[in-house]
């Protein structure tokens, strides 16, 4: 059970609700998309006064299925950099510049306590 992260569970889970959601997204703008273009055509039993309803309705299904998909992309993307932060470049530590910055900070230490005019610090005997 230490094994498994509960964040990635949590990531596992918001894929599989966000690709269900991109299937279900695509369907229903298909099948509106269909019904829009027999309008068109003239090959459906409906007038020519619903065209306008039916492009409307296809406009506004052509946001809900572009915006909120790409938005839902972007949390799963974020959830996924919360729930593995060390894995990737943009995540990574820069431990071996630290080091580098410690250890010049530490030389300069040395050379400066080395040019004071005052004596220097001691222990008493």
């Amino acid at each position: 059970m230490h094994l498994i992260k509960a964040p990635f569970i949590y990531v596992h889970t918001l894929a599989i609700l966000v690709h269900m959601n991109h299937i279900l997204n695509a369907t229903s703008f298909g099948l509106l998309m269909g019904i829009t273009t027999q309008v068109l055509m003239g090959k459906a039993d409906n007038k020519l006064s619903d065209l306008p309803r039916l492009v409307s309705s296809l406009f506004m299904a052509f946001c809900m299925s572009m915006v909120a998909p790409f938005l839902y992309l972007a949390l799963l993307d974020v959830c996924v950099c919360i729930s593995q932060p060390f894995t990737y470049v943009e995540g990574k530590i820069p431990a071996l510049k630290f080091i580098r910055n410690l250890e010049e900070d530490i030389i300069n230490a040395a050379v400066m306590a080395d040019n004071t005019k005052w004596e220097k610090p001691r222990f008493k005997k």
